[in-house]
């Protein structure tokens, strides 16, 4: 059927998608719609060529000759040559399968990596390995082609170093080019290249470095993204003069911040500190309150606060609050059963007043009865009802006397009930005294210990000395080992002191990997001879750490009380004592009074 009119050629074509049970899709419609017009489908020429054009075009596909190979398709199409279309929709396909070839099989190349990893060569560090083998996962992480061509380059690299920066040339560059000239790549970087991949690290910095700690500043991060865009689009000196003034600008808003930062975190201190000194002003006579004050005092004061004492005092805290509140609940129980108590017994005797004074009344008016009787019958009736109060008052004052007796016995075992909850609250309490890392006294238990002794020491005459150690080396074992170990080993210590020292002796963390041992009764001479002891004790025994054997030694120094010294003074007197022997060579005792 032919027709001229379109609108009539629209109905019979929808009428022969009816009827031929096809779907009214756009194809379908153009190719009834031209057939029955009598038209030449031109639109339908080149629909296949085009689809697939546009299918490979948007392959992320990078080579060279594979480009070439799609720019012919496209020339193919609009001329219309279609006998070279499906070669050329061959080669293109062949192109893409040989792109998704790895260069190497996974298995072969993570075992060619870790071998490189692990070799050892002077011009390759472990740091400059792990830093570009994040940096290439960074960047090429998301391809796994790319990916595997540039982790086999840097374990080439690694195994047969030419020179380090050959890794950061090799996998910034685009895989470009013959291969001569990729090798060429690989062990020289040309100027441009090297600024490129310091424009890439400086990248990578801001992205990873900069932009995770700007969570609480998010004023800062549309600038951040300025710079960072100011950055991918240096190419040249001009751009740089311009880029610095960006990235300048940039840091000093970062600065300023961290300065107010700063300065707010040492106003919450100080506010903090009025507090807890107006808290206790307010609270002198709660020993429990003061010795929480004094603690949260302590760590105040010291200069560098880490987020570790912060969580140290709050656990023990946390742990005091609640055993020295079930205490306190315990002893305000016992409290009022000991007031319920005692007010039964004073009811009881006042029943027992009350009976005596109405029987004495009673006594009162017998006696009257007998003056006044006439015969041996009144007589006789009198001594009856005599004897019947006298028996009456009997039976009471007995059972009285129970119940007094058995109000005296829950007394005491209220009082004694009351004694037990007091010392548990005061062992409860003194563990704010305690360090919280060794178990040894620290600065507030020292201090309170050293009163004591100094008192004793001038009431007895008897002498007292002070052993301030300090660990030799102790930052080495914590770069070497890490700071858990180092904890470990002051608990190594501490326990070791314990060991050796007597158990009047006092044992206190000072600072640090300093420690303070109160020796009374003990002249300076006998404290150093104790310290030596110890010392050889150490050197006899080794501390474990990470499966390696480690001696642990320390410097010390002695001094012993004057009369009239403070505490401050004889710890100022050994520690100068304790420098002198690490200038001596450390691992050595020295007294300040030779």
């Amino acid at each position: 059927m032919t027709t001229h009119n379109p609108i009539d050629t629209a109905r019979e074509t929808l009428k022969q998608l009816t009827q031929r049970k096809l779907l009214p899709t756009p194809d379908n419609f153009e190719r009834l719609y031209c057939e029955i017009s009598g038209l030449e489908p031109e639109l339908q020429k080149n629909k296949l060529a085009e689809l697939l054009f546009h299918a490979f075009e948007k392959l992320p596909v990078t080579d060279s000759s594979y480009k070439i190979a799609l720019t012919k398709l496209r020339k193919a199409i609009q001329e219309e040559k279609w006998e070279l279309v499906p070669q050329l929709v061959m080669d293109l396909s062949e192109q893409h399968q040989r792109s998704r070839e790895l260069n190497q099989h996974w298995g072969p190349l993570i075992l060619e990596l870790i071998k490189a990893w692990d070799t050892r060569h002077p011009d390759v560090g472990q740091r400059y390995k792990q830093s570009a083998l994040e940096r290439v996962i960074a960047t090429f992480g998301n391809n796994p082609q790319e990916l595997n061509e540039k982790l086999g380059n840097l374990a080439r690299n690694w195994l047969q170093p030419e020179d380090p920066s050959a890794d950061i040339a090799s996998n910034t560059n685009s895989h470009n080019g013959s291969a001569a000239a990729k090798q060429h790549d690989e062990t020289a970087i040309s100027q441009g290249q090297a600024a490129a991949a310091w424009r890439d690290v400086l990248v990578y910095a801001l992205r990873y470095g900069v932009a995770p700690r700007l969570v609480h500043y998010p004023d800062l991060v549309p600038q951040l993204e300025e710079v960072q865009q100011q950055l991918q689009l240096c190419q040249g000196d001009d751009d740089l003069t311009r880029f610095f003034p960006v990235l300048r600008s940039f840091l000093i808003r970062l600065e300023l911040l961290s300065q107010e930062d700063e300065r707010l975190v040492a106003g919450l201190a100080n506010l903090m500190r009025l507090m807890l000194q107006n808290v206790a002003e307010l609270n002198r006579g709660d020993s429990y309150l003061i010795g929480q004050i004094s603690s949260l005092q302590a760590i105040l004061a010291q200069p560098n606060i880490s987020i570790q004492h912060i969580y140290h005092l709050e656990s023990s805290l946390k742990e005091v609050i609640h055993k020295q509140g079930s205490l306190r609940s315990s002893l305000d129980e016992a409290t009022d059963s000991l007031r319920a108590l005692l007010d039964t017994f004073l009811n009881k005797l006042s029943l027992m007043s009350n009976g005596t004074g109405q029987f004495q009344q009673q006594l009162q008016a017998h006696s009257e009865r007998i003056r006044s009787a006439s015969d041996g019958e009144a007589l006789n009736s009198i001594l009856q009802e005599l004897l019947q109060d006298t028996a009456s008052m009997q039976n009471n004052l007995q059972s009285s006397q129970q119940d007094l007796q058995s109000a005296q016995q829950e007394v005491e075992s209220a009082q004694s009930r009351i004694r037990e909850l007091e010392q548990a609250l005061e062992a409860a309490s003194a563990k704010i005294k305690e360090d919280q890392l060794t178990g040894a006294y620290n600065r507030r238990g020292l201090e309170e210990h050293f009163t004591r002794e100094i008192s004793r020491a001038e009431r007895s005459g008897q002498p007292l000395s002070v052993a301030l150690l300090d660990v030799d080396n102790f930052k080495q074992v914590n770069d070497s080992f890490g700071h858990l170990t180092g904890d470990n080993v002051l608990k190594y210590l501490v326990d070791m002191i314990r060991h050796c020292v007597r158990a009047s002796d006092i044992v206190g963390r000072f600072g640090g990997e300093e420690f303070i041992v109160l020796l009374p009764d003990t002249a300076a001479a006998e404290a150093v001879d104790l310290m030596q002891r110890l010392q050889r004790e150490l050197t006899k025994n080794f501390f474990l750490a990470n499966s390696e054997k480690l001696v642990v030694t320390f410097s010390a120094g002695v001094a012993e009380w004057h009369r009239g010294e403070q505490d401050v003074n004889v710890i100022e007197r050994a520690d100068r004592a304790m420098y002198q022997a690490k200038l001596a060579g450390k691992n050595r005792t020295l007294s300040a009074e030779s």
